[in-house]
């Protein structure tokens, strides 16, 4: 995702991250990772537990584009829901798939003690729902295919539970683990200074502008035309990755996504356990609170045709982004009417990529050889960055993950 904001939501209260120089010579290393956001950063991380030689380079500054704009929700949930994903791209993949969400979620809580990051990792309840009372059977079927697999959740309906929320819905999936909230920005720098200290090499403010590729060895060249020589080469940079497929028919869709974060409130009444909140529609909207009582509200979607276009070029304070944030605000006002005085804070929106099934596309390409790309979130990176960075890493040292075949580039 590509970020346009009017704040930095992640860094008002934390202290500045270590600055690393510019890539300032020739390098040769085993793995030069491209990127550094929180998927650059979880990629060296796994990579460094190899024991391997890691360089990562980052145009700008660390934790600065799609990291920055995340709403830095951790939840198990694919957008398209299990039952529809199994229709897609079959039972056992779907299944996978979700159980690897759910699994994420646990990594992330053990990487935050072993590196001691006070990045405020909080598991949090969620909750799928809908208002559609057409679509009370689905939730049904979806919570009993969750509920197959070992996932810890329950039906809720407005019969039921409707005591629970202020806003009225028919029915919805209520997931008592496999989620939480975070501070991106922070865990992405704890995570790199960590593993600056057991040897990663980072630069900064280093843009690469050429590459030959190889299966044996790679060689990227700087702006500045100095050269990194590799092994491997794995590509973490988002959006900006779509770079390397411009001359493809797109297999992705773009769209335009706006958030708020509001100032800090006095209660969540009406709010169950302060959980994540998503609904079914399509653009849907989806709610999380913070640890200083603000909430984050995001939705309102706007799909894009043309890169060259108004929405793929507009600014935070555009006529059109405003209008956006506004409809989340009133929004927000309308689910918790018991909530009073909920103003903005600041607000931002930002690109994202999405699949057709909501899946990542995680590993090698075959126009690309000595290259792995991790891109193609939709709503869910922070997990897929961890899932992208075992798998890739798994791949290069010989182990041959199979679960990469949910991922691959050609799947469709």
């Amino acid at each position: 995702m590509r970020m346009t904001g009017d704040s930095p939501l992640w860094t008002k209260n934390i202290e500045e991250g270590t600055m690393y120089p510019p890539l300032s010579q020739d390098i040769k290393t085993d793995i030069v990772i491209v990127g550094g956001g929180i998927t650059g950063a979880l990629t060296a991380h796994y990579f460094m537990k190899q024991g391997l030689n890691c360089v990562l380079v980052e145009k700008n500054q660390i934790a600065h584009q799609s990291t920055a704009a995340s709403t830095a929700i951790l939840q198990y949930e694919i957008d398209l829901g299990l039952n529809r994903l199994m229709s897609m791209v079959g039972e056992q993949n779907a299944q996978h798939a979700f159980l690897f969400g759910y699994q994420a979620v646990m990594e992330i809580s053990q990487i935050v003690k072993e590196i001691n990051s006070n990045c405020d990792f909080t598991f949090k309840p969620c909750f799928l729902y809908t208002q559609d009372p057409r679509k009370v059977d689905y939730m049904a079927d979806e919570c009993k295919s969750r509920q197959a697999i070992g996932i810890h959740c329950e039906l809720f309906t407005s019969e039921t539970h409707q005591n629970e929320f202020s806003f009225n819905f028919e029915a919805g999936v209520y997931s008592h683990y496999g989620a939480a909230i975070i501070n991106p920005v922070q865990f992405t720098r704890d995570l790199i200074e960590y593993n600056v200290k057991k040897g990663l090499q980072v630069f900064e403010n280093t843009n690469i502008v050429d590459y030959n590729l190889s299966s044996r060895q790679s060689v990227l060249i700087t702006e500045q035309e100095f050269t990194i020589t590799a092994d491997k080469v794995i590509i973490c940079t988002g959006y900006d990755a779509l770079e390397w497929f411009k001359h493809e028919k797109p297999f992705y869709t773009l769209s335009r996504r706006f958030a708020i974060l509001t100032k800090p409130v006095e209660n969540f009444h009406g709010w169950k356990e302060a959980c994540i909140i998503r609904d079914d529609q399509d653009p849907y909207t989806y709610l999380r609170p913070t640890l200083s009582n603000s909430i984050i509200i995001g939705g309102e979607d706007l799909e894009i045709d043309d890169l060259d276009g108004e929405v793929a070029n507009m600014g935070d304070r555009h006529p059109l982004a405003l209008q956006q944030y506004h409809q989340l605000l009133r929004r927000v006002r309308r689910m918790f009417p018991q909530i009073e005085n909920i103003k903005t804070d600041c607000w931002f929106h930002g690109l994202f990529v999405d699949t057709k099934d909501g899946l990542p596309f995680i590993g090698k390409h075959p126009d690309y050889p000595g290259a792995y790309f991790n891109l193609g979130y939709g709503s869910n990176g922070i997990l897929y960055s961890l899932i992208g960075a075992k798998l890739i890493s798994q791949d290069v040292a010989g182990k041959n993950p199979k679960e990469l075949e949910i991922f691959k580039f050609n799947r469709y």
